[in-house]
């Protein structure tokens, strides 16, 4: 994904989101925090592009959207359609989670999430991260050498 410079006023609003993160948002990144020690490391309100996530994890290219009331109108819908085709037109994967579930077990829901990272980072049909080595370049070259 290339780097894209993130405005002042966008790492201001994702600051105040991290500060005033709603019960479902804290409780999810407590468990979430916990996934740091499996290789899955998850940054909270994160600047993407024009929008700002709940939860990404760049190295499997996994958002995570806790979804709460205003998600249920018509207006948030189509917001979160326009959002969602953004995402994965960048490669992300989006899961999305209602924020009654994560009150009520947010551990479960950080084990789910932790077994769709762990499916997305073993799965070969998704792309690898910068090129294969090119002839001549890596261990196998030098192998071939002796």
């Amino acid at each position: 994904m290339p780097r894209t410079r993130v405005s002042f006023e966008m790492r201001q609003k994702a600051r105040a989101l991290r500060v005033h993160a709603t019960k479902g948002e804290s409780l999810l990144w407590y468990e979430l925090r916990e996934l740091k020690s499996t290789g899955i490391k998850f940054r909270r309100q994160c600047p993407i592009g024009a929008y700002i996530v709940d939860f990404a994890c760049f190295g499997v290219k996994l958002v995570v959207e806790v979804d709460g009331d205003l998600h249920e109108h018509a207006k948030g819908k189509r917001h979160d359609a326009v959002r969602d085709a953004y995402l994965r037109s960048l490669g992300f994967d989006i899961f999305r989670v209602d924020e009654p579930d994560v009150i009520n077990s947010a551990w479960h829901v950080a084990q789910l999430v932790k077994g769709k990272g762990e499916l997305m980072s073993g799965d070969p049909t998704r792309p690898l991260r910068g090129h294969p080595p090119l002839e001549g370049e890596g261990d196998a070259a030098q192998l071939e050498r002796f």
